[in-house]
């Protein structure tokens, strides 16, 4: 891939809207898996695809954070982090790109701070280029949010219903000819017939996951920066452009006076080709389907297509479920989500006594775990304490944060700043930012954290 061929950008300045109970404290692109920061999985997969830069753009309130934590992964790609304007944070995704469209001079790549995958975007680039695609989407196979243990969320019982989308392709081109979510349409899915004429061999998936990985030609940026009402690049831009592709473009009226008003443009007078492919496709003889005289791709000048990656695995870290999901299972996927990045299980800098200390375990920069303690299958962030007689199990520990003696801790998460009391028995349980378990106690299946944090949530 030529590096002026394509522009990556990272879209983390969202607030996980649901899973509030962890992002409180710290910004949703830098919640802890394997402590590495949950944005640096996708900029290690723009690495390994070969992106030297990559715009980032963030919250306002969020970028001097996150470039400092950043600054620690030794990153090669080079990032241009962009932060939201004040009190804009609860712009869509397609305002964001509004916001960057000066900074944007090629076809570009978006992809979602929250995606832990080990997907190639090689074929789906292929499925672009080779097209001469408006927007190609990847998909993956939907996961199980689970763990090898089948252990519980941390926190009280919920009932996770998954978000589920509708997708249409033609198996025989990867034609996306339908994207919609499910909760749209109640017994029927209506479909033109037009549309099967068009594509009489089409596949429905109701249970593929949208990686959230979209690659966009530079003139559908174009036309999101001049239609501003289109928020959101899921649940607005995309379908709109998928329904676009059936359709004819607008007739122009000559006479139409533009004084005093401006014209509304329709999509097609940004649709562009490059003058090579406009030049050989009259001449090819290649077409993308079969039984018919019609020109290829049947004229259709907007074309949209999906690469399912069948074999990958791929999660999106957007739920509380998906979060303790993903970091009970980095460790057995590290090499393949990470292209061989080193692992630091022990960081350099931690102090550790305990002799109980198994493979599974991932320990944070100046730690201190007392001897006479035990860990299995959990993660323990910086600057943490550990003090002795304690067990703790399948847990996800944070930053900053104080374990006293005589404590057992099965499948807990503990947000940064927690302190836990002597003889303090938790399982299962969720404690929220700096909160104070008292000594002594014991709880199972709860979300503990202070007053004025149950309030917001």
């Amino acid at each position: 891939m030529a590096p002026w061929e394509f522009q990556a950008v990272v879209l983390a300045a969202g607030k996980g809207s649901r899973m509030t109970e962890i992002t409180g404290g710290r910004p949703k692109c830098l919640l802890p898996i394997a402590n590495m920061p949950l944005v640096w999985y996708p900029l290690r997969m723009l690495e390994r695809e070969g992106f030297l830069d990559a715009i980032l753009i963030v919250a306002d309130t969020d970028k001097s954070e996150v470039q400092a934590e950043l600054e620690k992964c030794n990153l090669t790609i080079r990032l241009d982090i962009v932060a939201l304007p004040p009190g804009k944070d609860d712009w869509g995704t397609a305002d964001s790109l509004h916001f960057i469209s000066e900074k944007i001079k090629t076809d570009i790549v978006v992809v979602s701070c929250d995606l832990v995958t080990d997907a190639s975007l090689s074929p789906a680039l292929e499925l672009f280029r080779k097209n001469e695609a408006a927007v190609t989407m990847l998909f993956l196979k939907s996961m199980e949010v689970s763990s090898a243990e089948n252990l519980p969320t941390p926190g009280p019982k919920t009932k996770h219903k998954p978000e589920r989308d509708l997708v249409g392709i033609n198996p025989d081109s990867s034609r996306l000819v339908l994207l919609a979510s499910v909760s749209d349409f109640e017994e029927t899915l209506p479909l033109s017939r037009g549309l099967l004429r068009k594509h009489p061999h089409l596949q429905l998936h109701s249970r593929l996951l949208d990686s959230h990985i979209y690659i966009l030609r530079k003139w559908v940026c174009k036309f999101l920066d001049h239609e501003r009402s289109l928020s959101t690049l899921k649940g607005e831009l995309l379908p709109y452009i998928v329904r676009k592709q059936s359709s004819k473009p607008a007739p122009i009226a000559e006479d139409v006076s533009v004084v005093g008003g401006t014209v509304k443009k329709d999509i097609y007078q940004f649709a562009e080709e490059s003058n090579i492919v406009s030049k050989v496709m009259p001449k090819s003889v290649y077409n993308d389907h079969w039984g018919d005289m019609k020109d290829t791709y049947q004229g259709d000048k907007i074309r949209c297509y999906a690469h399912i990656a069948t074999s990958s695995f791929g999660l999106r870290v957007n739920t509380l479920q998906a979060y303790a999901s993903v970091t009970r299972q980095v460790l057995q996927i590290w090499e393949k989500v990470t292209g061989g990045h080193p692992l630091v299980r022990l960081h350099q800098s931690a102090i550790v006594n305990s002799t109980q200390v198994d493979d599974s375990t991932m320990v944070g920069e100046a730690s201190h775990l007392a001897e006479k303690t035990s860990y299995r299958s959990s993660s323990i962030g910086s600057h943490c304490t550990v003090l002795s007689k304690t067990r703790i199990a399948n847990c996800i520990i944070m930053n900053n944060v104080k374990i006293n003696e005589r404590c057992v801790l099965n499948n807990c998460i503990l947000c940064d700043g927690v302190e836990i009391g002597t003889n303090t028995e938790l399982k299962d349980c969720l404690v929220g930012e700096k909160h104070v378990v008292a000594s002594g106690e014991k709880h199972d299946q709860e979300f503990l954290a202070d007053e004025d944090v149950l309030m917001e949530i």
